[in-house]
């Protein structure tokens, strides 16, 4: 049998240049989707055929000025990204993503620019995740520049700014408004201390929205929503010391004053026909316990996740949510675990057809998870066992 040679590495290379010159047009285009858009870029010297190629790339990735670093200042690749969108015009694009470090408010105008470009271009994800560094003059603020687009269906935001005129999709004022949009994620930002910015996504099948500052968003719409994942920290604007409504009548109170011409439910109203759920409270914000007055029924609810201020300083909140789950199978409560780290972990041992009626006869998982058994825990374990819920420690 004769011997089979292996070519060398420059053979190999033009070898592998062949079969991928065999490729069509648009699936090379789906390729270099995955590049960030500088190395996208280069590949026009490769070959005559691939002179082009790079404009109709389905994907811009924008992050460092080499290509290769996870973020970069907006400096670093400011130019190129002009000369980028100036030379590839309006080929369509799925993906625009962009990671940088702190801008100025001189820089803001062109992010605004650049956002309009991939909304232009039918854009179907948009990821901006911006850092925030202490040193920069201005955090990102697309006010000037709303979001208007009925394309996207996964829409990331990670360190934004919102101001009431950001993310308008329908051009109705502080709006977030798409019937395509399924997939949204919103952490690390600042909302507009004036009015509440409105979401209204019919259709959206997972969250994740986390509120550091400003006021709570609204959730206009209940959509079957597979998972959510919400948290309201104790730096939002909708704070009370007394913890409960926002209803404490202290002229000094700024949560209490923001909620009093709200009329309707913030935010459990649109979490109401989620599968899976995960709600997290800060010590003194009132958003959730005021919302679950509404005595809303969570019906299609089958996990459950709570951290320790929906069971202190009493389990009021717990109880309602529980008597207004039908379907629920599984309860996980974190009281004051770090983040995933927790020491102490107990399972819950008990019959499902010893329930109340006002639990869940489908019920069949119940697991605490805390750093350790101090009073309040104890308090929550009590409450547990008047259900017929008793637990031990899980080896």
């Amino acid at each position: 049998m004769p011997a089979v040679k292996v070519p060398n590495g420059a053979a190999a290379a033009a070898l592998a240049s062949d079969l991928i010159g065999t490729l069509p047009d648009e699936l090379l285009h789906h390729v270099l989707s995955f590049l960030p858009a500088q190395q996208a870029m280069r590949t026009c010297v490769l070959a005559r055929r691939w002179l082009d190629l790079w404009k109709s790339s389905t994907g811009l990735r924008i992050v460092g000025a080499d290509g290769k670093k996870k973020r970069a200042s907006f400096g670093e690749v400011r130019e190129f990204v002009d000369h980028l969108l100036r030379h590839r015009g309006g080929s369509p694009l799925e993906t625009f993503e962009s990671r940088f470090n702190g801008l100025s408010d001189a820089d803001v105008p062109r992010l605004n620019l650049w956002i309009q470009h991939a909304l232009a271009c039918r854009a179907q994800v948009l990821r901006l995740n911006i850092v925030w560094d202490p040193a920069a003059t201005a955090r990102i603020r697309p006010d000037d520049a709303p979001l208007v687009s009925q394309h996207l269906t996964r829409l990331e935001l990670h360190g934004v700014l919102f101001k009431d005129k950001f993310a308008n999709f329908s051009c109705c004022p502080s709006l977030i408004s798409s019937r395509s949009l399924e997939h949204l994620s919103i952490c690390r930002t600042s909302f507009s201390y004036g009015r509440r910015i409105r979401i209204h996504a019919p259709n959206l099948v997972t969250l994740r929205l986390h509120v550091h500052y400003g006021r709570t968003p609204v959730l206009e719409t209940a959509s079957p929503l597979l998972w959510a994942v919400v948290a309201v920290h104790d730096g939002s604007a909708d704070l009370c010391r007394q913890f409960y409504s926002g209803n404490c009548y202290d002229g000094t109170c700024r949560g209490c004053r923001n909620i009093r011409n709200d009329s309707s439910c913030v935010l459990l109203q649109g979490l109401s026909q989620a599968k899976n759920l995960g709600l997290a409270a800060g010590t003194e914000t009132f958003i959730f316990r005021r919302d679950v007055q509404w005595c809303l029924t969570f019906s299609m609810l089958k996990t459950l996740v709570l951290n320790e201020n929906w069971c202190v300083p009493n389990v009021d909140a717990l109880a309602s949510v529980l008597e207004h789950s039908p379907v629920l199978e599984e309860l996980f409560l974190q009281l004051f675990c770090k983040g995933p780290r927790y020491k102490v972990q107990m399972k819950g041992r008990f019959n499902p057809k010893e329930l109340p009626s006002t639990i869940s006869p489908h019920l069949k998982r119940v697991e605490v998870k805390c750093e350790a058994v101090d009073e309040t825990v104890l308090k929550v374990l009590k409450f547990l066992s008047k259900l017929n819920i008793c637990f031990s420690f899980k080896e």
